[in-house]
């Protein structure tokens, strides 16, 4: 953008005291009477061709921005809360076992003269600390990754006045909810201690219920299974909770990551579709004034034009009862090759003589279906309103649209067929510069496109972003996923410590012990993964409902390989646990294990 001087400009133009375009304040911003404003304007200065009047929030920067900011809002809402829902759940699991252990001491300090208040202080104390400690982190890695988006906003909207600011208020709110869900996770694990008496606390625990599991009763399948896999079923139904914790976080770790890839996906397939599938056209060759489509011929002669095609952009108000848009209209011809709308099969739809073509989005917006009415005003011409019937929708996942046939929209303009912009094919689908030399000696062209840089401008720019959303997400959800398992498996762990000892003294390998945890780890989180993928096709599903502004829209695209590459990797974070498991188990004093404790 180039600023110059409004005198300058006037005089350098031969516009001596001429103006195009009007910007003001209103009193008010309420939208009926920013509507009523803008309407009086219009109509007054009706008689010097008004073609557009927009309020702010229907300005194209402002809505994309504001579509951002509401997609961020949607998941600082959701991702906390999942994440802090798992970690509740950890420290469940973690405080509950760790009353178990301490049940004893519990009893004895019960006796001595201790009330429930000192143990509920005491145990809270580790909800209070976790929540504490990873609340502070959190807002370090908040406010890290504050400066880094700060910085990505900045550069991609081109906002210099916004730069990275410490929010108390939020940090505070941030360690408080961290809290609170740190305390939550405590809070069963504190009732069971304090709801022990001391009599029965002093004694050692009772054993755990050693009945028959539900898969015992079938006779045929359980005959078949080694000691190893018995063994692991009868861990895995014999602590549900345990197990169902486990089996969630690699459901909710799964179904992030392959949602994640799949916004991937579904960016690619967006850009594929609209600048592959729906525009074939290398350049786009923009007009002043409409022109005679006589001019075709003179746009193919350019040096190295393989094909041309006009186009007809008509600004013009549509409106179903009191429903109102103001949008661009797109007159085609009836042989267009090289802007071809594709319905939601993605087959060609051919422009109606009479009537109109609308995208999804807008036929949306206005509650319109084929074979429904609109009015439709144009906002240049002879600007009469006419009734117009809807004869198809069409899918497009960019913007708002609406076509027509260039000859029907031609004539409410009051012109016989005129044209304000050429698509083109060039040789070797590039720009010359002796087609560029040729287009700057037509002052009546006012701008040129190429289809290939603005798809290369728009996959750098979402690059950039995705490629920092891919890395948080899946860091995020590989520590739900392996601090869940390291925890699940050091808790069985514990109270099986007396079993793996015995299993040494038997001649057991630390492998094949760990395979008793890994096998119980993997059977568990196998089955999160699996669940997990459902559940982020359905997560995906919703982000696309979500992500569905006038700007843009984002198709639920589903993809095999992100499927196999998103289980892979959860995959992996639970074997890393599990090695990390091994090496505990190889270190373990199983002799002392074994000694009775008084």
């Amino acid at each position: 953008m180039i600023y110059l001087g409004e005198r300058y400009l006037q005089a350098r133009s031969d516009l001596d005291g001429a103006y195009n375009q009007l910007l003001g304040r209103l009193s008010s911003r309420h939208a009926t009477q920013v509507k009523n404003v803008l309407l009086t304007i219009a109509l007054r200065l009706d008689p010097f061709g008004v073609t557009l009047t927009t309020p702010v929030s229907e300005q194209a920067s402002f809505r994309f921005l504001q579509d951002e900011l509401a997609g961020l809002e949607v998941q600082s809402r959701i991702l906390p809360m999942i994440f802090l829902g798992v970690g509740a759940l950890v420290l469940n699991v973690l405080i509950g076992r760790l009353v178990n252990q301490q049940r004893s001491i519990i009893g004895t300090l019960r006796a001595l003269g201790y009330d429930r208040f000192s143990l509920i202080r005491h145990y809270l104390s580790y909800g209070v600390v976790v929540g504490c400690t990873g609340g502070l982190l959190g807002i370090a890695l908040g406010v890290w990754l504050q400066s880094e988006m700060v910085a990505i906003y900045r550069e991609f909207y081109e906002l210099p006045g916004l730069v990275y600011h410490f929010y108390g208020d939020i940090a505070l709110a941030g360690l408080l909810i961290s809290l609170l869900f740190a305390l939550a996770g405590s809070g069963y694990g504190v009732w069971r201690a304090t709801r022990l008496q001391p009599a029965e606390a002093m004694r050692p625990p009772a054993p755990q219920a050693g009945g028959h599991i539900l898969l015992e009763r079938l006779g045929f399948l359980w005959g078949r299974l080694n000691f190893r896999w018995r063994s692991i079923l009868r861990s895995v139904f014999r602590n549900p909770f345990r197990s169902l914790v486990s089996l969630f976080a690699s459901l909710i770790a799964t179904a992030l990551v392959f949602a994640t890839f799949s916004m991937v996906d579904a960016l690619d397939y967006l850009m594929g579709y609209e600048f592959e599938r729906v525009s074939h056209q290398d350049l786009s060759i923009g007009l002043r004034e409409p022109v005679g489509l006589q001019t075709l011929t003179e746009i193919e002669s350019l040096p190295g034009i393989t094909l041309a095609q006009p186009e007809l952009l008509v600004a013009c108000d549509l409106t179903n009862g009191a429903r109102q848009k103001r949008i661009a209209i797109t007159g085609l011809p009836a042989d267009n090759r090289l802007h071809t709308p594709l319905d939601q099969f993605g087959r060609r739809v051919d422009v109606p003589s009479q009537g109109l073509v609308l995208t999804r989005k807008l036929a949306e917006i206005l509650d319109l279906k084929p074979g429904d009415s609109v009015t439709l005003r144009p906002l240049t011409g002879r600007r009469e309103q006419v009734v117009a019937e809807v004869s198809a929708v069409v899918e497009s996942f960019l913007g708002l649209a609406a076509y027509a046939d260039i000859g029907y929209l031609s004539r409410l303009l009051g012109e016989e067929q005129v044209a304000n912009r050429f698509l083109a094919n060039s040789v070797g689908g590039e720009m010359s510069e002796k087609l560029l030399s040729r287009i700057r000696e037509r002052p009546a062209i006012l701008g040129l496109s190429e289809r290939r840089h603005a798809l290369a401008q728009l996959d750098a720019t979402f690059g950039e972003t995705m490629g920092s959303m891919i890395v948080v997400m899946v860091v995020f959800a590989g520590m739900i996923a392996f601090g869940s398992v390291l925890n699940t498996a050091l808790v069985s762990l514990s109270e099986r410590e007396r079993e793996v000892g015995t299993l040494r003294v038997l001649g057991y390998t630390p492998l094949q012990v760990t395979s008793l945890f890994a096998g119980e780890s993997l059977l568990l989180n196998g089955i999160g993964i699996l669940l997990g993928l459902y559940a982020g096709v359905k997560l995906s599903e919703g982000l696309s409902l979500l992500y569905s502004t006038e700007l843009y829209r984002f198709p639920a695209v589903i993809l095999p390989g992100s499927l196999v590459v998103s289980a892979l990797l959860m995959l992996l974070f639970v074997l890393l646990a599990q090695w990390l498991v091994f090496r505990i188990l190889s270190r373990l004093d199983w002799l002392e294990s074994l000694k009775v404790k008084e």
